[in-house]
């Protein structure tokens, strides 16, 4: 992976960051425009998962958009608890998401609120061989060395537990500007 400050961006503009593409792209593979030396991660977020025939059609575009060069990552994909369609329709669309991200060998980050019990039952499931990331980890410490225990990375964001930073080992641990 290049060398990246910001692991988890929606700004188009920035630099030494990971950028999560728009759902426009991902709807409209043709309208993908990467800037040259721009990094980018495509996936379906949860909360685009309300339009549940729109988000059979984003999945089935994302393979192409996944073996662009600049693509270097899945996400943000995950399961929410407060917005998006029913879970068990978000949990179909990521584990889908995840068999992508394995045959594409891509890392993954994750947006995952009031989840955790499902995201780390998953994990144990489906046994990733690539790495996944939490972005915009807030959660206490011990939510945290779990996560770590399991082999899952913790990305943190401006507003973030100090004690959960302190137990996140530095080669582990991500900052983002989302």
């Amino acid at each position: 992976m290049p060398d990246i400050t910001d692991f988890h961006t929606h700004n188009l503009e920035a630099d030494n960051a990971i950028i999560s593409v728009p759902e426009d792209w991902v709807r409209h593979p043709a309208h993908f425009a990467p800037r040259n030396g721009a990094w980018y991660a495509v996936g379906i977020h949860p909360w685009w998962t309300v339009d549940v025939e729109g988000c059979r059609h984003m999945l089935a575009n994302m393979p192409l958009l996944l073996q662009h060069p600049q693509v270097i990552m899945l996400g943000e994909c995950g399961l929410d608890a407060l917005r998006g369609a029913p879970l068990a329709e978000q949990e179909r669309l990521f584990v889908a998401q995840i068999a992508l991200a394995e045959s594409q060998q891509l890392p993954v980050t994750l947006h995952i609120v009031r989840t955790y019990d499902r995201l780390l039952r998953l994990h144990k499931q489906l046994r990733p061989t690539t790495q996944w990331t939490v972005h915009g980890f807030r959660g206490k410490p011990a939510l945290a060395r779990q996560l770590l225990d399991a082999g899952i990375d913790l990305s943190f964001g401006q507003l973030y537990n100090a004690a959960s930073w302190e137990v996140t080992p530095p080669q582990r641990r991500h900052t983002e500007s989302d």
